[in-house]
């Protein structure tokens, strides 16, 4: 008999909910067993919605880690709640997929680092990007040397939100405009408050191009606007904000952020150059992605698209989020725990899509210093399961 990994939600906001309702329950050796969340109404919504009767229901994390009949947990929730969650089901020996960004500070990522090693069991990052049609074909072009050494790569995300992200009610979840939220004993700031950098918010375009390159970032610099919006005079982040980095292979990369002025979509946009060849994604709708080879008596870039083939990709996942990338996360997640191998996006490279974005925001506020990012990878500077000698 196929055996099935048994998980539990926590965190039943949006994201989670739509994520695991839409996408995660299509995996076919998935089985959701618990859901929980501090809002009852988002349990039971998420409940209704899953459709199974003896699905359990919690409003308490560590309770349903005492009782739930779970091997594995979901996380979705405010990234500054993430160290917490995750350890507390580390603990508990549940294994760990959370969503992004890992956390908002290197001491978190070392905490979670440091519980995932000394727990022996798989964590792996719910990012999705990196599952992109694009970005599996960037990697098999830079893997056969077709784009030659890759000289600079960029992404970024642009997102605006409108003024019902930044208020909920703290009974319900449920989102709350600026009007609505004025005055209302029951509004609460919602997680957008929580991130005072919008570089803070990178993994969607370090996770896919780190991914490609097979490298990692080693230092950061950054600049942003102002720390008060221009577009919502009442939020004190900046709307904008532009890091330059660098990797352990020598690739530059330019990484920007913004979730406040409008923008067309869509909303990530990606871009390598190389010695041999370039290719970038669209920029909005009505264009198409690109690629010039300098070898292939290419004069201009040539205009494409790279989508699934429906005859290579499961059902159930060209009908999850996203186009279709969302259902990949929990998919390759399940299977890790099944045929006991490391996750695709492990604990170390969770964290080198966290650290670069964290490492610039300090920059950011240190008049954009050019600043190291940590390896959290155990070797010479330090034992598995210890901090690195600060000596």
């Amino acid at each position: 008999m196929q055996k099935n990994v048994k998980v539990g939600l926590i965190g039943c906001g949006p994201r989670g909910h739509g994520v695991m309702v839409n996408s995660y329950m299509k995996c076919k050796r998935m089985r959701l067993r618990a859901v929980c969340d501090k809002h009852a109404a988002l349990v039971k919504r998420t409940f209704d919605a899953a459709g199974d009767p003896e699905l359990g229901c919690y409003i308490d994390h560590q309770k349903m880690l005492r009782e739930a009949d779970i091997e594995a947990v979901v996380i979705c929730v405010e990234p500054h709640n993430n160290a917490e969650l995750v350890c507390a089901a580390l603990e508990a020996g549940k294994h760990v997929m959370c969503d992004v960004p890992l956390a908002y500070t290197v001491d978190e990522c070392w905490r979670i680092v440091l519980a995932v090693e000394k727990s022996g069991l798989k964590f792996q990052l719910g990012e999705q990007m990196r599952y992109s049609p694009h970005i599996r074909a960037w990697q098999r072009l830079v893997a056969e040397g077709r784009l030659g050494k890759i000289l600079f790569a960029q992404g970024q995300y642009l997102h605006s939100r409108g003024d019902d992200r930044y208020w909920m009610d703290k009974e319900t979840g449920a989102r709350l405009g600026l009007d609505a939220a004025r005055n209302n004993p029951r509004a609460a700031k919602s997680r957008c408050w929580d991130m005072p950098h919008p570089i803070l918010y990178l993994p969607h375009e370090l996770s896919p191009l780190l991914h490609v390159l097979d490298d990692r970032v080693t230092r950061v610099t950054c600049m942003g606007t102002r720390r008060q919006s221009y577009h919502h005079e009442w939020f004190p982040v900046p709307d904008f904000e532009v890091a330059l980095m660098q990797t352990e292979k020598d690739t530059l990369m330019r990484m920007a952020a913004g979730f406040t002025a409008p923008c067309p979509t869509p909303y990530h946009w990606h871009n390598l150059v190389g010695t041999r060849g370039a290719v970038e994604t669209n920029r909005s709708e009505a264009e198409k992605m690109k690629m010039w080879l300098a070898d292939a008596f290419m004069r201009q870039p040539e205009e494409l698209n790279w989508e699934f083939e429906t005859l290579h990709t499961p059902p159930e996942a060209l009908s999850s989020g996203h186009g279709g990338i969302d259902y990949y996360p929990m998919a390759t997640f399940v299977e890790s725990i099944l045929e006991d191998r490391t996750p695709p996006l492990d604990v170390y490279k969770a964290a080198d899509t966290a650290a670069p974005g964290i490492m610039a925001a300090r920059s950011a506020e240190q008049g954009s210093a050019c600043l190291e990012v940590p390896d959290f990878r155990p070797g010479a500077h330090r034992a598995k399961g210890a901090r690195p000698s600060t000596k």
